[in-house]
């Protein structure tokens, strides 16, 4: 069974934004653009353009190098891991095209669901086979992009998680790739005394497991994420950039035509740690390849 983001987003949809009171970070500003550094290396998450990938899979990936982007993070299509591909040539494709295959994403999967083969793997089936195919590619990253309710509902779940996850880290570890997760908003409700979200960084090794933080679903949550930056330094290596439309809360927009105050918060991001600055677009008002031009343009003129 081909379980993808987009059957996270079905079973999902009930979570209700609009009627959020915001942190401190959403100031409803333009952005300004000044520091030190340029973010000169943008990656993109492909689930982005899952869409356009799926017709015409090289094309768009030369349109993405020509856009801007030199990192690319990927997921699991209609074809699995790898878009069909082999690992090396997957990746080698990419560097062909000026990019550069930094990680990729997969889920967790249940205990009942069994993965046909490693193109179809979850955390909890043919995870092994999962890790040596993207060692393969020379992507660093390994992420978990979601986590299925029977491994979060109750304390004894979260904390078999938490175990999965050093464990995921040890395969992941020796074969010289790193764990990470990646969250959404559901990881800022408690699970018995503990917000999700904080009892798995407190209960995982900071060397196994990472985060990819996604700002825009912290926000979502009423979290604020520079007070995680600073109470967990190093621990998000990964970030997710997009923005949160100033009219609906549920949509994204192109950065810095919404609300996060992503000036203020790369900076600390940089500070606490995050080494890759990755756009992605869950929805569009526009054209999707002009709007994700247009983010790889205005987060490079970010400065950290």
């Amino acid at each position: 069974m081909n379980i993808n983001r987009r059957t996270f987003f079905k079973n999902t949809g009930a979570f209700a934004l609009g009627t959020l009171v915001l942190p401190e970070i959403v100031k409803g500003n333009s952005p300004q653009f000044f520091g030190n550094k340029e973010i000169k290396t943008v990656g993109i998450q492909l689930y982005s353009i899952k869409d356009l990938l799926e017709k015409d899979l090289h094309g768009t990936l030369e349109q993405v190098a020509k856009m801007g982007y030199k990192e690319v993070e990927a997921f699991s299509n209609s074809k699995g891991h790898y878009f069909g591909m082999m690992p090396k040539e997957f990746s080698g494709m990419l560097k062909d095209k000026g990019l550069t295959l930094i990680g990729s994403h997969f889920i967790s999967g249940t205990a009942e669901q069994k993965a046909e083969s490693w193109r179809q793997a979850t955390l909890l089936s043919r995870f092994d086979e999962l890790v040596e195919k993207a060692a393969e590619t020379g992507q660093k990253h390994l992420t978990c992009a979601y986590l299925f309710p029977s491994l979060r509902t109750t304390p004894d779940e979260v904390k078999r998680t938490a175990e999965l996850f050093n464990k995921a880290g040890e395969t992941c570890h020796k074969s010289g790739l790193q764990f990470s997760f990646h969250n959404h908003a559901y990881e800022f409700e408690k699970v018995g005394d503990s917000l999700l979200f904080d009892y798995l960084l407190d209960n995982t090794d900071p060397k196994l497991v990472q985060w990819e933080m996604d700002v825009y679903w912290v926000v979502a949550a009423k979290a604020d994420p520079i007070a995680y930056f600073k109470k967990y330094p190093n621990r998000f290596t990964l970030g997710h950039i997009k923005d949160m439309s100033k009219v609906d809360t549920k949509k994204n927009v192109v950065i810095g035509d919404g609300t996060i105050d992503y000036t203020t918060l790369l900076k600390e991001a940089k500070k606490a740690g995050m080494k890759h600055f990755i756009v992605e677009q869950d929805n569009f008002s526009g054209d999707v390849m002009e709007s994700m031009e247009m983010n790889c343009k205005r987060l490079v003129a970010y400065h950290v």
